[in-house]
């Protein structure tokens, strides 16, 4: 009886029973993902208005899931964008920043994606939004240095707003660990693209040099011991990420400032191990102009994993001419681009042990309408009697499977890429088990003629579309050995998975076969 009334209240206040349903603590969790994308896909529904209508329900927003409102930010967030989109930013107007602030500060402490609610505040940019923005992060400031990232990111996209309601304010928020880092970004961004002199920070350069030495400090001790961050992966990673981020600004802060009073802390810094702080502080040591910082900048360019944005710094600071010129090859690019990209906490997190550019070809790709210089990078990770490694592409676009592909022949591998890298609405593939009656017999006659071919056991995986053609990709056995294969009836490609560690998934040979078919079109043998 009770929940009668209380939805009774609730249809009183709010007009959207799809959003009646995901409110309060008797809203149902397992129907909440359609409900969400019902919201989501009602394109006549507006992003302001549900801000609105959610800002009015303070007690039944403060009981609700906060799974359930992390994934309703989410939805609303992305229904104000498309629609700033579609009207050039016209309809940021229509978002009152006062209900921006009055549903934030109901959402229960757990609630994810709170961080997009500032996104907008910092998305309209007028006087009033910024000051509602500045509150919250303030009293609330995001838990995730990534989220407080993305929070002020339009702030570093956008000119027109007042830097004087925003800085030196947000300056308060350096004590918060997850906003040290972003509010530096946007104060340097403010010294290099909007030519504020001095340096916002500038009256704070004892507690950044403190903040340097202390955040230098705990990445030495996580070099020697790297459980000082934690026992499981998820909360080392975050720790780390968060501790390189600061120390990243930090010295780049530093080196904007000027003085050198941070020479001490800077050179505490340039011994680290990683990659990106040690550049960045031999970059500002360059910037101050102390010869150890101009030497370890030389050295990085020697090192793959730093050697683009040592050779950046160099160039900006006025001594490229003391880089070697090989180092400025497109081999020692590619090289460079793939152990980046490795570095990155998202893929292997460190950089290779070695890594060497195995083949370079001049052709046509995919989504390219000119040639175009692509690169197979071998590399490899050793960990004690531990190896692990791959090949991956550079030019076009830098990417690594997980998928082992290091086997396959030199065209292949190129055609795997391709076929991974090529976006087009006509060419997709549906799971097995999404097949309607038409698919279905359309893959009936694929096992004939897998049959015809003597593979055994054949099992549909997915049905791929390319173009104007077809093929079925399937899991089976030959010669008693377990493979994937692809097959149109005229051309059949299979391969071996078992025995292998990372074999190629059914997705994988359907990328091959896109690849091989693309490569062959665009780039006769005779001239890749």
């Amino acid at each position: 009886l009770a929940h009668c009334r209380e939805l009774s209240i609730i249809r009183s206040t709010l007009q959207n029973e799809t959003l009646i349903a995901l409110l309060g603590p008797s809203a149902d969790p397992v129907a909440a993902g359609w409900r969400l994308r019902e919201l989501a896909e009602n394109e006549s529904l507006d992003g302001a208005d549900l801000i609105s209508q959610l800002s009015e329900q303070d007690d039944l927003v403060r009981r609700s899931d906060p799974a359930i409102l992390g994934g309703l930010l989410h939805v609303v967030h992305g229904r104000v964008m498309r629609s700033a989109a579609e009207s050039q930013g016209e309809s940021f107007a229509k978002v009152d920043p006062e209900h921006v602030r009055r549903l934030d500060k109901n959402l229960p402490e757990a609630t994810p994606n709170r961080h997009l609610l500032l996104h907008l505040l910092a998305m309209i940019q007028s006087d009033e939004s910024l000051a509602v923005l500045m509150d919250r992060l303030e009293q609330s400031p995001p838990q995730k240095w990534m989220d407080a990232a993305q929070a002020i990111s339009p702030l570093m996209q956008n000119r027109q707003w007042k830097i004087g309601l925003v800085f030196p304010r947000l300056l308060q928020c350096l004590q918060y660990p997850s906003l040290a880092a972003p509010t530096l970004d946007l104060a340097n961004f403010l010294v290099r693209e909007r030519n504020v002199q001095p340096h916002p920070a500038a009256d704070n350069l004892p507690m950044l040099n403190l903040l340097l030495g202390e955040v230098s400090g705990r990445l030495g001790r996580f070099e020697e011991d790297p459980h000082a961050f934690g026992d499981d992966v998820e909360t080392v990673q975050a720790t780390l990420g968060e501790a390189v981020s600061l120390a990243v600004s930090l010295c780049d802060a530093v080196s904007l400032i000027g003085d050198e009073s941070s020479i001490g802390k800077l050179n505490q810094t340039v011994e680290l191990k990683h990659r990106r702080v040690q550049c960045e502080a031999a970059g500002a040591l360059a910037r101050l102009k102390d010869d150890l910082g101009i030497k370890r900048l030389l050295e990085l360019t020697k090192d793959p994993a730093a050697r683009l944005r040592a050779i950046a710094y160099a160039d900006e600071l006025g001594f490229g001419d003391q880089v070697d010129p090989e180092l400025r090859s497109e081999i020692a690019t590619a090289e460079a681009e793939m152990s980046l990209w490795l570095t990155q906490p998202q893929q292997m997190g460190v950089p290779p042990t070695s890594l060497e550019v195995i083949d370079s070809r001049r052709m046509l790709w995919p989504s390219f309408t000119d040639r175009v210089d692509v690169h197979l990078v071998r590399f490899e990770y050793s960990f004690g009697e531990q190896k692990y490694s791959n090949v991956g592409i550079t030019g076009p676009v830098t990417f690594a499977f997980s998928t082992d592909v290091a086997d396959l022949p030199i065209d292949d591998i190129y055609a795997i890429y391709a076929g991974w890298h090529a976006e087009h609405p006509e060419i997709f593939a549906i799971a097995a088990e999404h097949f309607n009656a038409v698919q279905q017999r359309a893959m009936k006659d694929y096992v004939k003629h897998l049959e015809s071919l003597e593979y055994e056991e054949i099992k549909p995986a997915l049905l791929g579309f390319f173009l104007d053609e077809q093929a079925g990709v399937f899991t089976a056995v030959r010669d008693s050995t377990d493979c994937v294969v692809v097959t149109d009836g005229l051309e059949t490609i299979d391969q071996a998975v078992a025995g292998r560690t990372r074999p190629l998934s059914p997705g994988d040979v359907f990328n091959l076969y896109k690849g091989r078919k693309m490569l062959r079109t665009f780039n006769p043998s005779s001239e890749m």
